[in-house]
């Protein structure tokens, strides 16, 4: 399984269009290897591959970045299911390791190159600034003025308001990208070990999550209590940070919903995965509506369940 791992990153590294499935693909090797013999031998097999990333991919940090963003995860994913833990106990344990393999992983940076969060949202702030140059010139050479701010003045608000958002939801985001990056991870491992018969797991579709009501109490709770503390102190920016998150999750049970009411005119998982690609990408000016739409099905399904999936999230 080492050298069929190494063999993986071998090919997501010098293959360009495969090197976006390096997170998936990676930790599959190690992820069967737990779940047929637990935690035996995982370790030593985890430390060889570590060391033969670094020389194949020739930087320290890539190799942790391989190992702590696919290799660990998958692991994990793998360890749960084969000990029979359940769907979410595997989904919960794989995104949790994805989640600190990013925070480790921005340690390490720090320690080696110096580059801290500050340096991560100042790089960000950049680019932005970089992508919206050529709107804020054409602004400066028609003359427009946007209400009593020239087109350069409207941009540089812009970019301080993007940046005060971003260090408010920052940890919002590394959840929610943990999430969705470890979802994925479990999928491809659980669908891997199902096929291989190396053990039999239960894999709920995405098409039957749903949100529990303790959930959207909670979720509905800390919105009130956060329109009121705000998000100048701590425990305003947390309440924050768990409404996002919260309602993130409600807004993706509410799109399972969609998606089982829709998986009866289109079989396709790909093809309903293309609408709603689609929807986000040329929809983008209705993201705020059809967001709230999502979350408002999310909590009309929790205590309604029109599926008849019962508290799968208990």
């Amino acid at each position: 399984m080492v050298a069929l791992t190494i063999v993986l990153i071998l090919v997501t590294q010098y293959v360009p269009f495969l090197s976006v499935f390096s997170t998936l693909a990676c930790g599959i090797p190690m992820g069967t290897m737990a779940a047929r013999n637990g935690m035996k031998g995982i370790v030593p097999a985890i430390i060889a591959v570590f060391l033969v990333a670094i020389l194949v991919t020739g930087t320290f940090l890539s190799a942790v970045s391989v190992v702590l963003m696919a290799v660990v995860p998958g692991t994990t994913a793998g360890y749960v299911l084969g000990k029979k833990k359940g769907f979410f106990s595997a989904l919960f344990a794989t995104c949790t390791a994805v989640c600190v393999g990013w925070l480790f992983e921005l340690f390490v940076l720090y320690a080696f190159v110096g580059n801290g969060i500050d340096d991560l949202f100042a790089q960000t702030l950049k680019m932005t600034e970089e992508m919206m140059k050529p709107l804020t010139e054409s602004f400066s050479q028609a003359g427009i003025t946007i209400g009593n701010m020239s087109g350069e003045e409207f941009v540089g608000a812009f970019i301080e308001s993007i940046g005060k958002t971003f260090r408010l939801y920052f940890p919002s985001i590394i959840i929610m990208s943990s999430v969705f990056e470890g979802y994925l991870i479990m999928r491809v491992c659980a669908f891997v070990i199902k096929r291989t018969k190396v053990a039999d797991v239960a894999i709920v579709p995405f098409s039957e999550m749903k949100a529990t009501r303790s959930m959207c109490f909670v979720g509905i709770l800390c919105y009130l209590i956060g329109f009121f503390a705000g998000v100048e102190s701590v425990f305003g920016a947390v309440i924050a940070n768990a409404v996002f998150i919260l309602y993130a999750l409600i807004g993706i049970c509410g799109l399972s919903l969609v998606d089982y009411k829709l998986k009866g005119a289109i079989k396709s998982a790909w093809g309903r995965f293309g609408i709603y690609f689609a929807v986000f990408i040329f929809g983008s000016f209705l993201m705020s509506f059809v967001t709230m739409a999502l979350i408002i099905l999310g909590v009309l399904d929790s205590s309604r369940d029109f599926r008849n999936v019962g508290e799968q999230m208990e």
